[in-house]
């Protein structure tokens, strides 16, 4: 075994699950602190015929840090690689270790009057930026600037050989990480690949000049059909940083179930943000009436978040996207869930769970525009499908909508129902601040949403619906075409001849 490992048995539990999914113990875990130690590691396993499975945060819902076989798995913590090398306010751009948050990179720009187009998942306050990468996440950023993969300018990876790599003029011997097309786009390549082509090391990131000015308009409706013809006219215009239409009855469950340290860094945060005294006491008074009110009705709140030079120009922009809210049917609603967004945008994670006794996880899909209507209802034909065993589980499904740059929006259907977290994810809520989670297990229940969540993607792909952070919850070889498949096969066989890096993942042989 690799010399240095921590294999105590707790920690080894943990390390061999994430959100949704409770695999078995690894056989030890390494948290290497520079680039020549994961060199070191690559070497080790390779001579002892060890997986190694690169972690983040562990913000992962889809088995992409599950190992298939966890009795050879090493799993290597990058959050001890979490220096911010260099940020460049000339050239724009950051070097950035794997292991570093995206809140810590946030922090660290704010001063600067920085930050990088996409600034992170919600999840950012634990998610790293090599696992964000890994999974291109989104949310932050994603309705204007796209996905994680997106910002990217450079990567510094270790592959399976040992070797290391640059990417971009990252990797051109004298230049600065300033660019990322030089010659074919080898960056692409270790972008969204779960970690089976690599180990992140550090990242270019793209930088951008963070706006003076941040505002939102809320919106309400249930008619599907308005709903995105609102949100096809928001992508094609361009304007908003984000957009995120979600389940009203979610949005109140949420806020009812906030921990008291979300509750207290917002109380910071809006006791030293901008505004005048008047304008902050409003909105904490409108967030303190959205906390306590009864539970909406059915339907999706859209939240429009807007940025600019300075609040004028924001609060032109929102007369502007309210008048296109109007054109589309959908009436002005409550900003303060996403007024609460704006100021804290990083908040402890308890969203990681329902309500006191509920297990979370949710699916989702990407799809043009043209076929989000369909795609919804291919959703809901699945879930009429399986009434009987949602209404037998006490399942809830609620539904999280978002724009994903100017033509494509993600569906993304959550299910909520009695049972116990996953340890990880119970230590996890703990640590936020959330509740101290001991509920019976329900296998059954469980089992009825993995079909659920199988039949969903099952039934969406085969109409051209996409993902992100795919992991071994989505298929990705079976569905590309013999060239794309061969080429990516070829790739993985010259960087990983040994098949060391996350087998399983991508549906690459675990053998």
């Amino acid at each position: 075994m690799i010399q240095g490992l921590d294999t105590d048995a707790a920690r080894r539990a943990l390390a061999g699950q994430d959100i949704f999914y409770a695999g078995a113990p690894v056989a030890g875990i390494a948290r290497p602190g520079s680039v020549a130690e994961v060199q070191a590691l690559v070497a080790a396993a390779r001579a002892e015929g060890l997986h190694l499975v690169p972690r983040g945060g562990g913000m992962s819902y889809t088995a992409a840090i599950v190992s298939a076989a966890p009795e050879r798995a090493v799993q290597v913590d990058m959050r001890g690689m979490a220096a911010i090398r260099e940020i460049n306010a000339q050239d724009m751009y950051v070097l950035v270790e794997a292991g570093c948050t995206w809140q810590a990179l946030d922090e660290a720009l704010a001063p600067l009057g920085l930050e990088v187009p996409f600034r992170g998942p919600v999840s950012g306050r634990l998610a790293t930026i090599g696992g964000g990468v890994a999974q291109n996440a989104i949310f932050y950023g994603t309705g204007r600037h796209g996905t994680a993969a997106d910002s990217v300018l450079g990567v510094e990876v270790v592959t399976g050989t040992g070797a290391l790599v640059r990417t971009g003029s990252f990797g051109v011997a004298g230049a600065s990480p300033f660019l990322r097309h030089f010659g074919p786009d080898l960056s692409g390549l270790f972008t969204a690949d779960c970690g089976v082509l690599g180990v992140k090391t550090a990242l270019a990131l793209r930088l951008r000049r963070r706006p003076a000015a941040r505002d939102v308009a809320s919106f309400a409706t249930t008619d599907l059909d308005a709903l995105f013809g609102f949100l096809a006219a928001l992508g094609h215009d361009g304007r908003a940083s984000q957009v995120m239409a979600l389940d009203v009855r979610l949005e109140g469950e949420r806020l009812r179930q906030t921990g008291l340290t979300a509750k207290l860094d917002y109380l910071r945060t809006l006791a030293s943000g901008p505004g005048s005294l008047a304008q902050r006491a409003s909105e904490g008074m409108a967030m303190a009436r959205a906390r306590l009110r009864t539970p909406p009705g059915r339907g999706l709140a859209v939240h429009v978040f807007l940025e600019g030079p300075d609040a004028a120009d924001c609060a032109c922009q929102a007369a502007s996207i309210t008048a296109l809210a109007e054109a589309h049917g959908l009436p002005a609603a409550d900003q303060a869930p996403a007024r609460a967004m704006l100021r804290l945008p990083f908040a402890p994670l308890t969203g990681l769970a329902g309500a006191p006794g509920e297990r979370w996880v949710p699916v989702h899909f990407i799809v043009p525009h043209s076929r989000a209507l369909d795609a919804m209802a291919d959703i809901e034909v699945v879930i009429a499908e399986h009434a009987d065993a949602i209404a037998a589980h006490k399942i809830k499904v609620r539904h999280l909508i978002a724009n994903l740059g100017a033509g494509a929006v993600t569906l993304e259907p959550m299910f909520l129902w009695p049972d116990r977290l996953t340890p990880f994810a119970a230590q996890t809520l703990k640590e936020q601040g959330g509740r101290d989670a001991d509920d019976p297990a329900n296998a059954q229940a469980e089992a009825a949403v993995r079909q659920l969540r199988a039949a969903m993607i099952a039934r969406l792909d085969a109409s051209g619906a996409l993902h992100s952070q795919l992991g071994r919850a989505y298929p990705y070889q079976p569905r590309l075409d013999d060239g794309a498949r061969a080429v990516f096969q070829a790739v993985r066989a010259a960087l990983d001849p040994d098949n060391i890096m996350n087998p399983g993942a991508l549906d690459t042989p675990v053998a």
